[in-house]
């Protein structure tokens, strides 16, 4: 588990999927939607059984993921504290959890609430919990809850945490009722909101206003209080039980908590620690959702504090013999020892299957870098060969570089090249296509969003930036962002940070820029649609990517290529090939670069019937039109009359040595050739098939022995 990713137990989904079964039957849970977006964990195969088993661990993002299912479902905001009560229903028949195991054999709430440090640290790795016991003017016992700032408190898990501490209690029959009061709350206004999209939180000074976003009406009102604070002895059982990481740490025998008053010391006042106290009370709504902030109710405070009241039968309980609880303890025990059993299998399994994705991991890696090692490159063209030579240079160094070329020409294959062979190629490489997305998604896309930024803003979503960080941030067709983008954009190329839309914070990230376009940017520039800073800061180093028709000497490797690599997801036995039909391809002005080569290989080979690829095969595109009967054979016999007035030579011979001497003179270009000569390709290439001359690869002509 990485440090700063937030983990909790199945016990808690397992908590909300039983409710929701229970109270509205067969609502269906999307559950793959609960696991979209997660690095590095896969989705399970089962992912129900998966979530309902309590020794499992999701990432909290599943549970909130969950949290709002269920409130959407049930239309309500605080069903995760119903859902948390009814978990503990003494008349269910359901194989108990450990929490339930140690809680009956501890059969006393006391004891379990002293425990409380040892049940946020079992149940996940953010949440820090501590009791303790007031005496004097305001007797009782408390919980302090604290989440970590990577894991900021939610409606829902504050409502799940209330509905558990309620809820535990029903496994006693002793106890009557029990009560959770909230003296303050950790949890942020802003977060709250987020919820609510409706809303939007003003601050002045030292007052907060939820105002809503439309009618602009004040809503709930919040102003910021210092918190009084007192020392109270600590017991020896609360110390022995006490974590090294507690919430608040006890010196001399004593600990230092706050209160819910406020402090009217102005000494004090200075140094105190605040929260914000509602002096407006007021409800905020999404739909049928709903959540309330209660009048004088205290947020925004460094830790939670919840006050346990509960009330205890009349009739005291029946003395229950010994040897009773022995076996019924023992029995709880051999149940759980038989689920630790079924977890260590799944363990066990789980770690073969992550050995076997390992391998197939460092493969595909080692054959991803292969590809993009100059591998996946193809040809020997001496502008092919510079452009390797300038990628390699560049790729040593971490400036940011803009690619240059046609549609189609591979502008995508020369920035993952730039990146497999720089020291990033550990991290990831991703692409995205600026010309595919408006400017609202793209802003999204790039930045990642808050909670509640927009409409259908239901979850905090990172953007590529934070995905990128480390690695490679590839931008396709940069030419097409909007002006208002590239403002946003061009501070992170300054300054190395960000906000999400939506958002506040600012996020550092350590993300190296490639751009690619098919437009020229001068030109941009001067139509005031890209920004002259912006252009400047992508123009570090710039590379062109030649066209196909500068380097058709490549066609026949490329071709090659193409058949190797597809030939056996076509399932067709093709071995190459016919040179007539090559000497077409390379005559071609390809205005789709090698994208369109490919393609055009591609169909060739579905619509091919035999093992060499000829002429018929070829789109018509390619081949061109036919001639008309008579007109351009004629012009072609009389330019090798007038070639060769006085040469003894017949008509045929003539005009084979013709059509060769201009092969080799247009070294093989038969759209050349074909314009010298006043006829067409298809003509051409009949006379080169009659006379059986062949091109080599390269560019040569000579007649087939």
């Amino acid at each position: 588990m990485e440090e700063k990713q937030p983990w909790v137990t199945c016990f808690f989904t397992d908590i909300l999927l039983t409710y929701m079964e229970e109270t509205f039957g067969k609502k269906v849970i999307d559950y793959p939607s609960l696991f979209r977006g997660l690095e590095g964990f896969e989705t399970p195969s089962d992912p129900k059984s998966f979530l309902k088993d309590v020794h499992n661990w999701v990432p909290l993002a599943v549970l909130g993921e969950l949290l709002l299912q269920c409130e959407k479902i049930s239309g309500r905001k605080d069903i995760a504290y119903h859902a948390g009560r009814a978990y503990f229903d003494p008349h269910k028949k359901q194989l108990p959890s450990l929490f339930e195991i140690i809680a009956r054999v501890l059969n006393d709430v006391r004891l379990v609430l002293i425990y409380a440090n040892l049940w946020g640290a079992v149940q996940t790795n953010f949440l820090n919990l501590q009791a303790f016991e007031r005496q004097g003017t305001r007797p009782g016992l408390y919980i302090f809850a604290q989440f970590e700032k990577h894991a900021r408190p939610t409606v829902g898990t504050m409502h799940l945490l209330q509905g558990i501490a309620e809820g535990f209690p029903r496994l006693y029959p002793f106890i009557e009722d029990v009560q959770c009061l909230d003296e303050f709350t950790q949890s942020r206004i802003r977060d709250i909101l987020r919820e609510f999209p409706d809303y939007a939180l003003l601050s002045e000074g030292d007052r907060l206003s939820i105002r809503h976003r439309g009618s602009q009406e004040s809503i709930v009102e919040a102003i910021k209080v210092p918190l009084k604070s007192e020392r109270i002895p600590v017991s020896q059982e609360f110390i022995a039980t006490m974590p090294d990481a507690a919430v608040v740490s006890p010196m001399d025998g004593r600990i230092t908590v706050l209160t819910n008053l406020e402090e009217t010391d102005p000494q004090r006042r200075a140094h105190a620690l605040s929260a914000y106290k509602i002096v407006k009370a007021g409800v905020v709504s999404d739909g049928t959702l709903a959540y309330s902030f209660p009048q004088d109710a205290l947020y925004n405070a460094p830790y939670s504090c919840i006050r346990f009241v509960w009330k205890e039968r009349v009739n005291p309980p029946r003395e229950v013999p010994v040897e009773h609880i022995r076996r019924e303890v023992s029995q709880l025990l051999f149940d759980y020892l038989t689920q630790i059993k079924q977890t260590q299998v799944r363990m066990i399994q789980n770690h073969l299957e992550k050995r076997r994705l390992t391998l197939e991991n460092i493969y595909l890696r080692r054959e991803i870098e292969r590809e993009y090692r100059f591998a996946g490159i193809v040809g020997k063209n001496q502008k092919l060969r510079d452009l390797i030579s300038a990628v390699r240079s560049i790729a040593e160094t971490d400036v940011t570089v803009l690619i240059q070329g046609e549609t189609g020409t591979g502008k995508e294959l020369i920035a993952r090249a730039i990146h497999y062979n720089s020291p990033r190629k550990a991290k990831r490489f991703v692409a995205i296509n600026c010309g595919a997305l408006s400017e609202t998604l793209l802003e999204s896309e790039l930045f990642g969003h808050e909670r509640g930024a927009f409409t259908g803003a239901i979850t905090q979503r990172k953007g590529i930036f934070e995905v990128a960080d480390g690695g490679t941030l590839f931008f396709d067709e940069i030419g097409e962002i909007a002006p208002s983008t590239q403002v946003k954009l061009l501070r992170v190329l300054q300054e190395g940070e960000f906000q999400r839309v939506g958002g506040q914070e600012s996020i550092k990230v350590d993300v190296r820029i490639v751009a690619a376009t098919n437009q020229n940017l001068e030109d941009l520039l001067k139509q005031g649609r890209f920004r002259q800073d912006l252009y400047y800061r992508l123009h570090v180093v710039p590379v062109r990517v030649p066209p196909l028709r500068e380097r058709t000497d490549d066609i026949p490797l490329l071709v090659s290529h193409v058949i190797e690599k597809r030939k056996q997801s076509i399932n067709k036995q093709i071995s190459g090939m016919s040179p007539p039909a090559m000497a077409l391809l390379m005559a071609y002005s390809w205005p789709g670069n090698v994208r369109e080569l490919e393609n055009v290989i591609q169909q060739m080979m579905v619509m091919g019937k035999g093992e060499i690829l000829d002429v018929q095969d070829l789109p018509h595109e390619i081949h061109g039109k036919e001639d008309e009967p008579g007109d351009k054979a004629k012009d072609l016999k009389v330019i090798a009359r007038e070639s060769s007035p006085s040469s003894p030579k017949s008509m045929a011979a003539m005009e084979r040595d013709l059509i060769l001497e201009r092969l080799q003179a247009r070294r093989g270009n038969l759209g050349l050739v074909a314009k010298d000569l006043g006829i067409s390709r298809t003509t051409l290439w009949r006379r080169m098939k009659k006379y059986q001359i062949e091109i080599r690869g390269t560019g040569e002509a000579d007649v087939a022995e």
